[in-house]
């Protein structure tokens, strides 16, 4: 920690953690446990992309390094899965335990189930979101640094517990597939960014790639949010010190940006040129089968993507319709311009009308129905009143998201990045914009105490449906 961040309070207190967060952090662990057995018991073999998945992991685990044919991402999960997995027999096989012994006999690729995988996968991802929840707090602290401790203590507990229950997101946390660890990757980066741990960020994005190699559109998000912070950084520190903030000139602000490429260049250069000499040596983005993986644009994504961001947040999207309301009248009938107001009708229109027309249902994937997705985009595809109904609604939520407070960054800058990550698919799926939605959960600013609670209680109990609906209909959200 430089002595800047010493005086204006960024370092962490040392103290025990209180009874609550024990009791709350084991309450987690047994929800994470049960959802893990209940897969474990109604799945017991690997569930649609698990398939794909387990058979690359169990294929490393047979001495094949090479890459299976169906997979279309980088194999740096599978390769962590394998090498974890080899070491806990070799464990097991040097202290002699019965258990492991006993579970994993044979070499590989003589593994019983998936569930061992499974449960690796998630535990991998609960250290690092446990690392993610003790470094929030001093996030928290150096974006606003009139937030004292214990508020930034409890905003990050209660943003992390509800991120961790989004419906989109705890579903898969027991599944193998590589997206519980790409969010939290993407959390981790975020805090690197706003530490300013230039050589952490690097290491997380080149794991990021190693993932999933189209992460390397979120260089955008994170060079945005350096511009907004480093920008802040100069008003909170002056504000620190009581002082007035600092005149902007041209000339100063070509002075911060050619500061900023001296000390961040080569964070954003390794990862494209390693992305740049990927794409030359793989010929493309997707690997093994690229048939159903299509670069394209889609512009009509955004209204099934922008709609389900709605829903997942619902209870923040209802807090702010009478804040549009109120800013609808305000510009239409108070002051000297109301042309302002009519201007954002029209443009609202606008939206609307651009997210009907352009909305559209190609992909073959999208027609089977095992998914809550699919069946929700064939019935828009199949009731046009609905689907205009729904576009209404849609629109008022990229209205609420585009003017969401945030901790750093702008609601405009998620939209561009939601755009650049879902429209240049034909696929709509959901998981493609989970980085996203942790980017805009982790930094979005609280909400009145009710609307929070809520929120909570929404998230809990949509996580909790979605999981049943998993194991016991065998349904995707």
């Amino acid at each position: 920690m430089s002595s800047l961040d010493q005086r204006m309070g960024y370092v962490r207190a040392r103290h025990r953690w209180p009874l609550k967060v024990g009791l709350v952090l084991l309450a987690l662990g047994a929800c994470l446990s049960v959802s893990l057995w209940l897969v474990s018991l109604f799945l017991p073999i690997p569930f649609v992309d698990e398939g794909v998945h387990f058979a690359q992991i169990r294929q490393f685990l047979a001495g094949d390094w090479s890459q299976h044919p169906k997979l279309t991402t980088l194999t740096l999960y599978h390769a962590t899965m394998a090498v974890a997995l080899m070491t806990l027999q070799t464990l097991g096989e040097w202290l002699n335990l019965p258990l492991a012994a006993d579970t994993l006999a044979g070499r590989w690729p003589e593994m019983p189930s998936v569930n061992w995988v499974r449960g690796l996968s998630l535990l991998g991802f609960s250290v690092m979101a446990c690392m993610v929840w003790r470094a929030l707090p001093s996030v928290y602290r150096r974006l606003d640094p009139m937030l004292d401790e214990s508020d930034a203590q409890q905003q990050a507990n209660r943003q992390s517990w509800q991120w961790l229950w989004l419906p989109i997101i705890f579903p898969y946390l027991a599944l193998v597939y590589t997206d519980p660890w790409i969010i939290v990757l993407v959390a981790l980066q975020l805090v690197a960014l706003v530490r300013e741990r230039r050589l952490l960020l690097l290491v997380l994005i080149l794991a990021g790639l190693g993932l999933r190699q189209d992460s390397i559109v979120l260089l955008g998000l994170w060079g945005g949010l350096l511009l907004f912070m480093t920008h802040a950084q100069a008003g909170a520190r002056s504000q620190a010190v009581g002082m007035a903030p600092p005149l902007r000139s041209p000339l100063r602000q070509l002075s911060i940006w050619w500061g900023l490429i001296v000390r961040w260049w080569w964070v954003a250069v390794i990862p494209m040129a390693t992305f740049i000499g990927f794409v030359l040596w793989n010929d493309g983005i997707a690997m093994g089968d690229t048939t159903r993986h299509q670069a394209g644009w889609h512009t009509g994504n955004l209204g099934y993507y922008l709609g389900v961001i709605g829903v997942v947040f619902l209870p923040l999207w209802l807090a702010d319709l009478p804040r549009q309301w109120h800013l609808l009248w305000r510009l239409c009938t108070q002051g000297a311009w109301p042309w302002r107001g009519i201007l954002l009708l029209g443009a609202l229109a606008g939206v609307w009308v651009m997210l009907v027309m352009s909305f559209e249902v190609t992909h073959d994937y999208n027609f089977q129905r095992w998914t809550i997705r699919n069946s929700w985009l064939l019935w828009l595809n199949e009731h046009p009143v609905g689907l205009w109904v729904t576009m209404l609604l849609t629109t008022s939520m990229a209205l609420w998201w585009l003017r969401a407070p945030l901790r750093l960054g702008h609601g405009g800058l998620l939209l561009v990045m939601l755009a650049l990550m879902i429209c240049t698919r034909e696929l709509i799926e959901t998981r493609y914009m989970l980085p996203l939605i942790t980017v805009f959960q982790l930094l979005r600013c609280a909400e009145r105490p009710q609307v929070e609670r809520a929120m909570t209680l929404w998230a809990i109990a949509m996580g909790a449906l979605l999981l049943a609906g998993l194991v016991l209909t065998r349904t995707l959200p």
